[in-house]
């Protein structure tokens, strides 16, 4: 009879509308806490999820083995954005990868993040791993990125400048939202405004 971290876990793979909107995870501490046989049946469950999404990618960390590393690896490679930093985040603490290749992948991803494709995790990396490439390309984007992204690249930009308390200080809602108006001259006001805050020569 499978005990009852097993089940658990293998219920919490069952992710209906309310998980998927509100970001639940599996259930990663009775996945740790599974050993023998039924640990090497998850491990199974999960590797036949291909493609893998963060999820997977997360209880591939938690497990740890030769395969669930190789397919961690594999995942960074994936459709989607938000898997592909999940990985990054994950190899990155382990020593799979180094500080320069971290720092490319949040580079380039931010380039393509939107709303409904990864733009959390990547300015959630990207808050984690200020390095000045990654600060000057949130500044970009805030004046030159897409509709999804200026606004909380501002936001993150003047956090990491120490002008908020917060990545996205609703203090500064007003003025982060300018990066967002339909006139280019605002958004420019507006960057102008956030280049002299946080000290930078635009």
């Amino acid at each position: 009879m499978p005990s009852s971290d097993f089940e658990r876990f293998r219920a919490s793979m069952d992710i209906g509308y309310v998980e998927w909107h509100d970001g639940v995870p599996y259930d990663l501490d009775a996945l740790a806490r599974l050993s023998g046989t039924e640990r090497d049946e998850a491990e199974r469950l999960i590797l036949m999820r291909v493609p893998a999404e963060w999820r997977d990618v997360d209880a591939l960390d938690v497990l740890g083995t030769r395969q669930a590393l190789e397919q961690l690896t594999a995942a960074l490679q994936a459709t989607r954005l938000e898997t592909r930093m999940r990985a990054t985040e994950h190899l990155h603490a382990r020593g799979l990868i180094d500080d320069d290749e971290l720092e490319r992948i949040i580079l380039t991803s931010l380039e393509s993040a939107t709303i409904l494709n990864g733009q959390t995790m990547v300015l959630r990396c990207a808050a984690a791993h200020p390095t000045d490439a990654v600060r000057r390309k949130l500044l970009e984007l805030a004046l030159g990125g897409n509709d999804d992204i200026r606004v909380h690249a501002a936001a993150l930009s003047h956090f990491l400048g120490g002008r908020s308390a917060s990545p996205f200080d609703m203090a500064f809602r007003p003025f982060y939202l300018r990066f967002a108006s339909g006139s280019a001259h605002e958004r420019r006001d507006a960057y102008l405004r956030l280049c002299g805050d946080i000290g930078h020569t635009p």
